[in-house]
């Protein structure tokens, strides 16, 4: 019966029998791997405590015993571990532990090389050394003998490998070797054979000047770090191949086709593509499972410059020795205007075949016939490159399962049948700063990292920009890293920049575009014109002027020869794009040569006043209306009602998608002096970022357009941006910047006679003063708004007064008062169909029944408002609604799911740095803290929430803080540190009018007359 399976080459691997991964920790763990190493062999109770322990502790027997029972009973009957004489035995069959598949496969291996079938030795050489993961016993902590076996296992890797290169040069495959020996050697710098197999794979490669230069660098490590000169058998080599008298190859290779281009020596990456295009591709052997009897096809895509054709080209020789009879390669040029034919490609296979020119049938479906029947039952690769489509594909592929066929292409080829499609992305950093460092040398990466990584990222991390750029820097060697840097920073001239000889990326993307129809030519340009990272289908629509329907099938023409890379999909599963980086900057380039200002001008224009439609949709549907904001009278291009329904649908996800877009957007606005679309969309989008918590994006839209409006002149504008600033200073607390910002604002409104802004930001001003502790000058603000607040119809933001004007007789205890205002706004904002809103004031609702002592209604209202703004999506609000709930739950002696609910509103509150929210948990949680006598805590608890309020300043939380951090002083026992609590919160309270002082002036006299 099948057992347990364990994986000790790399981090520490258990899965039971049914498949379930196991996870030890501790020194389970590495009792489980020190019976690995030793698999199969007993171990002694003494040996295994010093493989455990530096310094066994007196209980060591007994918590060994105590580990091996819980192994024992995690892995049930599934392992075989046994107590045997003083010790324990792991018994395993070969296939349960990777250490044992290892040494069975290396054993057969090595005697298929002695044999002399290097092929087979070479296979399983490799499914050897793909069961590495990493170090053997990976961060496990062992000790004494244990290090030593790990040290040996490591040591017979390493030889492994050395024994799969002996067999690859055998075979001729010496670009492997040497892209597998130099990291080995990186490695294991002293080893000489691995020296010797690097400096013979050079130079039967043709070499000779690397095999050289091989040796000395071995030369330098053996005399630097031991003192000794290279051993005989590598001076032997060196003399040899000075004289160029290297003896021909041992294997004697029959003569085989091969066509392929060159390969890379610094090939870099890239490991799961190249495992799993191999794998697909030996399936026409049967050296892994077969797919069936079709001929295995790998179809490799992705843009211009990404690396097809050098992973296909790497790929190929990597196979080599898999298909003997040999490797047929052809450039299809699909990406020029006319890509080679069929007809054409088949002469030139058949040529190379073997067939006489004279021989040569003129129609294809003959030539079909003689190149199928050429390589029947025969084992040929055939790497068809730069394909164009499956059309000129389909008479090129093989009609026996003997071959394979590996292709590349712009285009994903999505009818050819049976095919594995690998989609190729650009290089990740690290790989991209290792080609780079492959071809300047890694001394002057290592030298400069941070300046390698940026100049990779500058090239997109695209392989084709990065070779360019080291190639550059290995031509001027006096050039810098940062000097190439600096040159690349201008995204206008980057283009220009990334060009060396022959090679240029302006070039390779070019090839994609002038294969386009005109119209996509255009749309392209337009695109281009975008400074946002990404897009949906209908800013196409706007830029060209068109119907949606029309832009898509543009834009998938573009996606589909890789100009336009698909970014992800927005929140009703429509698919947005973006640009490579180079890309967009080549669509820039052709847009400023090929359109006039006016037209870039104009289509831009449409585009962002779109998006402000958009958004003003998504704003109206969360707000119940055009409500809260002003706007501006600008010509709109209006997107069709299909688009503009799905932002009604979740205007929440929406805005989470575009918000990166619309700081972009507004940005180009400014740029273009189209100053009112700018302030007009930043003000639409404001409550969109309040409800997700999206400052950056706030401030950001914000202070461009306020600069915008400066410089323009326009009044109006400034206006609205200092107010929608000032609301954004109040959500970070800035009190004093929320309220320089009202006064200009209020000042600005009343010149540009705008009674409905001038009322919006007297309502903010009002919840300021409520916030400060000034409820009579709250008031009057909110009395003063209504005015301007009916006459625009602005029934959303008279329920913000309605709630704040309940908060004041709340604050006030004048509970009957609170309740009829709070019961009003939430009517309205049922009425208006303001979610947001209603839920807001539903918490309200909620603290008031809790005062009233009416515990089942406020929790049900507080459940309520949570589970409101859960769907609505909105942090703060659930936050808020949380703490309600905490209060609630406080309030009936539930301290578990009060505490859990406190946890769950702080981390909302630190991760939106919303002091104000962070001080209102913390005084709950030291409340609970007080009920738990943990009074140091809520002490601490409550000295945080002083420090909070003072700073922000909010003086009636402040001295509430003061109020209950007395109360702790007291129960601890200590009455002086309450008494002096009290009296600074009795000073607080008095002087903002709250009528908890009555409270604390009675404390005060109260344990004013007891003993200290």
């Amino acid at each position: 019966m099948a057992g347990a399976t364990f994986g000790i080459l790399g981090p520490v691997r258990a899965h039971r029998a049914d498949g379930r991964e196991v996870a030890l920790e501790g020194k389970q763990n590495a009792v489980l791997t020190v019976l690995l190493l030793n698999v199969n062999v007993p171990v002694s109770r003494e040996r295994l405590i010093d493989a455990l322990w530096e310094t066994p502790p007196a209980s060591a027997v007994a918590n060994l015993q105590t580990h091996v029972a819980r192994i024992r009973k995690t892995f049930t009957s599934d392992i075989r571990l046994f107590t045997k004489g003083p010790g324990y035995l792991l018994e395993a069959a070969p296939e349960e532990v990777d250490l044992l598949i290892f040494d069975r496969e290396t054993r057969r291996a090595r005697a298929e090389a002695k044999q002399g079938d290097l092929v087979a030795a070479v296979r399983r050489f490799e499914r050897a050394l793909e069961l590495r993961r990493g170090r053997p016993a990976e961060g496990i902590q062992l000790y004494a003998w244990a290090l030593a076996r790990v040290a040996e296992l490591e040591e017979r890797l390493a030889e492994t490998r050395l024994d799969r290169a002996e067999a690859m040069l055998g075979i001729g495959s010496y670009a492997e070797v040497i892209g597998d020996l130099r990291p080995f050697l990186t490695e294991q710098p002293l080893s000489e054979r691995g020296w010797r197999l690097l400096m013979l794979a050079y130079a039967r490669a043709g070499q000779r000047h690397r095999a050289l230069e091989a040796y000395q660098q071995a030369r330098a490590r053996l005399v630097d770090e031991l003192g000794i000169e290279p051993g005989e058998e590598l001076r032997h080599l060196q003399a040899v191949i000075l004289a160029d008298a290297l003896p021909a190859a041992d294997a004697e290779r029959r003569r085989t086709i091969c066509q392929l281009p060159p390969d890379h020596a610094d090939f870099v990456g890239r490991r799961e593509e190249l495992a799993t295009v191999t794998r697909n591709l030996l399936s026409a052997h049967r050296h892994v499972p077969p797919t069936g009897a079709a001929v295995p096809i790998s179809a490799v895509s992705g843009q211009g410059g990404v690396g097809k054709t050098t992973l296909a080209v790497h790929i190929a020789h990597r196979l080599r020795h898999e298909f003997p009879d040999g490797q047929l390669y052809i450039d299809l040029r699909g990406g020029e205007k006319h890509p080679l034919d069929a007809t054409e490609a088949l002469g030139r296979f058949l040529r190379a075949l073997g067939l006489d020119s004279s021989a040569m049938p003129a129609e294809l479906d003959q030539r079909v016939e003689l190149y199928r029947e050429r390589i029947a039952d025969r084992r040929y690769l055939v790497v068809l490159d730069n394909a164009a489509d499956e059309v000129r594909l389909r008479p090129l592929i093989p009609g026996t399962p003997g071959c394979a066929v590996l292709i590349t292409s712009r285009h994903r080829l999505a009818t050819l049948p049976a095919t594995q499609r690998i989609d190729l992305d650009v290089l990740p950093v690290e790989d991209a700063v290792e080609m780079l460092g492959n071809i300047i040398g890694d001394d002057k990466t290592a030298e400069a990292p941070e300046d390698a990584h940026r100049l990779v990222q500058l090239c997109g991390r695209l392989p084709l920009a990065v070779r360019i750029a080291a190639a550059k820097l290995a031509a001027r060697p006096h050039w810098s890293l940062g000097h190439l840097v600096s040159r690349l920073r201008d995204t206008r001239g980057r283009l220009g920049q990334l060009s060396h000889g022959s090679h240029e990326v302006r070039a390779s993307i070019g090839i994609g575009y002038q294969g386009l129809a005109p119209l996509a030519q255009r749309m392209f340009c337009r695109l281009g014109l975008l400074e946002a990272p990404d897009f949906a289908a209908w800013v196409g629509a706007a830029l060209l002027d068109t119907s949606e329907q029309v832009a898509e099938q543009l834009i998938e023409q573009l996606a589909d020869v890789r100009l336009l890379e698909v970014a992800g999909h927005g929140p009703d599963g429509e698919v947005r794009f973006r640009f490579h980086d180079l890309t967009g900057a080549y669509a820039r380039e052709r847009a400023e040569t090929e359109e006039e200002d006016g037209e870039r001008a104009a289509a831009l224009q449409r585009a962002f006043s779109g998006w402000l439609v958009m958004t003003q949709r998504a704003h109206a549907h969360l707000c119940g209306g055009d409500y809260r904001i002003i706007s501006g009278n600008g010509i709109r291009w209006r997107p069709d009602a299909r688009t503009a329904e799905r932002v009604v649908r979740d205007p929440l996800a929406w805005i989470e998608a575009e918000r990166a877009g619309i700081v972009a957007g507004v940005r180009q606005c400014a740029s273009l002096r189209l100053d009112e679309l700018c302030w007009d969309w930043a003000m639409s989008a404001m409550n969109l970022f309040e409800t997700r918590s999206c400052h950056d994006e706030w401030r950001a839209t914000h202070e461009t357009a306020l600069h915008s409006a400066r410089m323009s002149g326009d009044i109006r504008g400034q206006a609205a941006m200092l107010n929608g600033l000032a609301r954004l200073h109040f959500a970070q607390d800035d009190l004093t910047g929320c309220g320089r910002a009202l006064e200009e604002a209020l000042d600005l409104f009343d010149k540009a006679e705008d009674r409905h802004g001038h009322a919006l930001a007297l309502v903010n001003m009002a919840e300021l003063h409520r916030l400060q502790g000034r409820n009579a000058d709250a008031l009057t603000c909110y009395e003063q708004a209504m005015d301007g607040l009916a006459q625009a119809g602005d029934r959303s933001t008279e329920i913000t007064v309605m709630r704040g004007i309940g908060r004041i007789h709340f604050n006030q205890r004048r509970f009957e008062l609170a309740d009829t205002f709070i019961r009003r706004a939430i009517q309205l904002a049922d009425d208006t169909g303001d979610v947001r809103s209603r839920e807001f004031t539903r918490i309200v609702l909620g603290e008031i029944e809790l005062a009233r002592g009416d515990l089942a209604a406020s929790e049900a209202s507080l459940s309520r408002a949570l589970e409101g703004l859960d769907a609505l999506g909105f942090p703060s609000g659930i936050a808020y609604a949380s703490l309600g709930l905490a209060e609630a739950r406080l309030a009936r002696h539930d301290l578990a799911d009060a505490e859990r609910l406190l946890q769950q509103a702080l981390a909302v509150y630190r991760d939106t740095g919303d002091n104000v929210g962070q001080a209102r948990v913390l005084f709950t949680r030291a409340e609970l803290r007080r009920r738990q006598r943990r009074l140091d805590e809520a002490a601490a608890m409550l000295t945080e929430v002083v420090a909070i309020c003072q700073a922000i300043p909010a003086p009636r939380r402040h001295g509430l803080a003061l109020r209950a951090l007395g109360d702790v002083r007291r129960d601890a026992g200590d009455l002086l540190a309450a008494l002096a609590a009290w009296q600074r919160s009795l000073t607080i309270l008095e002087a903002t009018s709250s009528p908890e002082a009555i409270e604390v002036a009675a404390l005060l006299e109260l344990h004013r007359t007891e003993p200290h």
